[in-house]
């Protein structure tokens, strides 16, 4: 038969602030932490925040 149901939980997620990276000219990503932006420093030397 089905699986029982489960209640949902009433955690409320923490969310952690969000920057936008610009990689190039073309490219945006958004990363969680600034420790994310050392790592796509290595790879896009250019790169640099916007927001």
């Amino acid at each position: 038969m089905g699986r029982p149901r489960t209640r949902k939980s009433s955690k409320v997620k923490e969310l952690k602030p969000k920057f936008k990276v610009r990689l190039d000219a073309k490219t945006v990503i958004t990363i969680r932490d600034m420790g994310k932006l050392e790592f796509w420093k290595e790879k896009f030397p250019d790169a640099m925040v916007i927001e």
